[in-house]
């Protein structure tokens, strides 16, 4: 099916291309007509914060609920008290009264008002509106300023709270985009040699995230959105966007190079390299998924974010992708490199020979002179030079091919002749000459399995030590950046009001019967059980509702939202003050609020995430079980995933809960982690981790089918794969790091969290951990019971639908071999 969707848009690329611009065109389209939609709204089925929240709606509140507007006059200035100041404070709310969606304005004069500080410098306007946290937007925010112009004029400084400041505060990361792929440019254009090519990888990754940020904006209409949401999906889908596009742009280049048609090779590729991608990516959503789990539909929404964009990468990597490589065809071949080591070594032919010159005209190549064979190099040296000999052994397809020796008197020295000289530890006699780079590191990792090991084991687990410490917290305002309005805010009302007035509770009870009004005993008395709490700054007035069965009471905590003192004081109400207050008269209380909503999700989801990780582990190895029909492959590689996952726990513990460099990225000091990060970022880990183990497995899988050597195999995989693997994970690294320069610290988590893992999964895990672990289990690696051989189904990720030989993909580390189909 592949291979046919692929020749499809090979043969039709220009319609291809068209109706991919044709959605995206379509879907900002959109997006610009009904806006793009996010809310903060944490919403937790079953749980007391929820309970109090649907019993609150009772009352006949605004949909926004009260939004503060803090006014602050500095020293200069007049205090809010004086009569000057008081007129234009009354003045503003007047005029921001007749601001569309704003229902009503209460002054701090007013009893129900947001009040006056102790030196009457600073005090709040409550703003109603229409319209719910979600749908306000920056220009409503902006609106509702702008006309608080009186109380600006008289030297009164406006900041909005809230939802309002919220609004005000969102800003886009594009930079962040930018940057990622600028960096992402660099790396494909030092490693292909071409700007064309580098290109390509840059051109499906921005298509795709636009169209997958249009269709998560979109989504908010529907339901709630974080607006972190479309920033870690912008995050993954660039980064496996990019890393797709650069597996199969080279297997497309290498079939280029084999002499393939255009038309036919980005067909094979799709085929090929294509199976691979949806497998990859498929992993990627399977453990997304995994997320339901949680039971909470802020997971569902930060799940489905990602989810949209490897799915929209995937379909790009599948169809625009094939149809790009048939319009660009030649120009993506590595014919340029070629002709530049080609010319190079007839420079130095001319050099080396005696009194040798030659004719400016005569491009042909001097007789005798080898070029490294590998790549476009390979194919052009095997047409031009007699007597290849193909390399045997762990070192086969990864290396230069032995040559014929120069022509007598020459004076060229054969290229392999230096590498020659020493074989790598633990090669094989008579495996030709030593590899470099990744077949080097490969060589060595075979001949001390167990050092290795433990030296890889040692540091994963000394990065790993601070995640013991990891503890949920809660972020509120004033972990924002200082000048933002939601910060500014914060900072006034707590020095104002003490820093409770940031995050009050609401304690709201049913009564079994209306009661006569606010002095009713059951009402005073639950009143008064609040005051002698200990942690309880405030109590404000009860209200009832039109039925009188419904009563609700604003508590100020001492204790910022953030400070765990404050949760604390949501299970003492829960468990002990309101209990004893009101079980007498029939009364059934919950506590709400922000803080205790967020108390309640940090605890659901400790006790949800053992399912989700169990979830996300079976799927993993049954992926891979399926795929490499190896039982020990496939377990070890899930659990091998955990170390890249513990790392990376134990530097986002370090950094945020510890605040060990946190200046560097741009923070004052520690900050509490949210428990719905650590959870979304094993999913998103697991997945990308999968991309990087199907594609080194794939490899050494294929090579013991041919050759039937473990550790050979092990060998060649590696260095075939090696390359390619680390220069996909310091793109994706890089798109990562370039989201530490977004002011929330959520953003900044995954940036740092997702960019350690990947870094040391595709170094320290794959490079290091998975081949010795491999080396040492031996044939182990491959024992299939009979039953379950019967059992699972036979697939062949590298099968390209060809059978003839065919050089050896980065993606899946050879070509299809002999056997292979029928073994696997």
């Amino acid at each position: 099916m592949l291979l046919a969707a692929g020749r499809w848009c090979a043969r039709r690329p220009k319609r291809t291309v068209a109706v991919w611009l044709l959605l995206l065109v379509s879907l900002a389209a959109a997006v610009g007509a009904f806006g793009r939609v996010t809310s903060e709204a944490v919403t937790i089925p079953g749980s007391d914060s929820q309970a109090a929240r649907d019993t609150a709606g009772a009352f006949a509140d605004a949909a926004s609920g009260r939004q503060p507007v803090v006014l602050h006059a500095p020293a200069d200035a007049a205090p809010l008290t004086s009569s000057g100041q008081r007129r234009a404070v009354e003045e503003a709310a007047r005029a921001i009264e007749g601001v569309d969606h704003v229902v009503a304005v209460t002054t701090p004069y007013e009893p129900a008002g947001g009040g006056l500080g102790a030196d009457g410098r600073t005090g709040r306007l409550t703003v109603e509106l229409d319209v719910g946290g979600r749908d306000i937007t920056p220009e409503t925010t902006r609106a509702v300023t702008d006309a608080a112009a009186p109380a600006a004029r008289a030297g009164i400084e406006v900041t909005a709270g809230g939802d309002l400041a919220a609004a005000e505060d969102k800003g886009s990361t594009g930079h962040s985009e930018v940057i990622g792929l600028a960096a992402a440019f660099v790396v494909l254009a030092l490693g292909f040699g071409s700007l064309v090519a580098a290109g390509v990888p840059l051109l499906t990754g921005a298509v795709g995230l636009g169209v997958s940020l249009c269709l998560i904006g979109l989504a908010g209409h529907l339901m709630d959105m974080p607006s972190s949401g479309a920033t870690i999906a912008a995050m993954i889908g660039l980064g496996v966007g990019i890393d797709y596009t650069l597996f199969c742009l080279t297997r497309f280049r290498e079939l280029l190079t084999a002499g393939v048609g255009v038309e036919d090779a980005a067909a094979r590729t799709t085929a090929g390299s294509g199976k691979a991608v949806v497998f990859a990516g498929g992993a990627v959503v399977a453990a997304l998924a995994g997320l339901a789990f949680g039971g909470l539909p802020l997971l569902h929404a930060l799940a489905l974010a990602p989810g949209i964009a490897v799915l929209v990468a995937m379909a790009a990597t599948l169809t625009l992708l094939p149809a790009v490589l048939s319009l660009l065809g030649p120009r993506l071949a590595p014919e340029a490199r070629g002709d530049r080591k080609a010319r190079k070594a007839r420079e130095r032919f001319v050099r080396q020979e005696p009194g040798g010159r030659q004719d400016p005209d005569d491009r042909g190549e001097p007789e005798g002179v080898c070029r490294a064979a590998s790549g476009a190099d390979r194919a052009e040296a095997a047409t031009s030079v007699p007597g290849p000999v193909r390399l045997e052994g762990p070192a086969a397809g990864t290396d230069t091919d032995r040559r014929a020796e120069p022509a007598a008197g020459t004076g060229v020295e054969r290229p392999e002749t230096h590498a020659a000289r020493s074989r790598p530890v633990g090669a094989h006699p008579g495996a030709g000459p030593a590899p470099a780079g990744w077949g080097r590191i490969a060589a060595f990792v075979a001949s001390r399995p167990w050092r290795c090991l433990l030296a890889a084991l040692a540091l994963t687990g000394v990065l790993a030590f601070p995640a013991t410490q990891l503890t949920y917290g809660q972020l509120d305002a004033g972990d924002k950046a200082v000048g933002t309005a939601s910060r500014t805010s914060y900072d006034r009302l707590a020095d104002a009001f003490g820093p409770g007035a940031n995050g009050p509770l609401q304690v709201v009870s049913t009564l079994p019967a209306p009661a006569s009004g606010p002095d009713d005993a059951r009402i005073t008395a639950v009143t008064a059980a609040l005051r002698t709490t200990g942690g309880v700054a405030s109590v404000g007035p009860a209200q009832l509702d039109a039925s009188g069965t419904h009563v609700r009471w604003q508590v100020t905590p001492t204790t910022a939202p953030s400070d765990p003192d404050t949760v604390a004081l949501v299970h003492r109400l829960r468990d002990e003050t309101l209990p004893g207050a009101g079980a007498d008269a029939g009364l059934v209380t919950h506590v709400g609020g922000a803080t205790a909503a967020q108390a309640d999700l940090n605890e659901r989801l400790t006790a949800r995430m053992p399912l989700v990780v169990g979830f996300v582990l079976a799927v993993a190895a049954l992926l891979l079980l399926v795929a490499f029909r190896s039982p020990v492959v496939a377990v070890k590689a899930a659990l091998m995933n955990l170390v890249s996952v513990g790392a990376s726990y134990g530097v986002l513990t370090a950094v945020f809960r510890w605040g060990w460099g946190a200046p560097l990225v741009g923070l004052e000091g520690p900050v509490p982690i949210p428990g719905y990060v650590p959870l979304l970022m094993f999913a998103v880990l697991f997945g990308l981790a999968m991309d990087y183990e199907v594609f080194l497995l794939s490899a050494v899988r294929a090579a013991y089918l041919r050759d039937g050597d473990n550790r050979g195999a092990v060998i060649a995989g590696l260095a075939g794969t090696g390359r390619i693997i680390t220069s996909a994970a310091l793109i994706m690294v890089s798109v990562f790091l370039g989201y530490l320069l977004s002011d929330d610290p959520v953003v900044k988590m995954f940036g740092i969290g997702l960019a350690t893992a990947v870094a040391l999964d595709a170094t320290v895990v794959r490079g290091v951990l998975v081949p010795s672990t491999m080396v040492l289990l031996g044939r182990a690696n491959w024992w299939l019971p009979d039953a379950l051989d019967r059992l699972l189904p036979r697939l062949a990720i590298e099968d390209d639908g060809h059978d003839d030989a065919e050089p050896p993909s980065p993606a899946t580390g050879g070509a299809p071999l002999a056997g292979a189909r029928s073994a696997s």
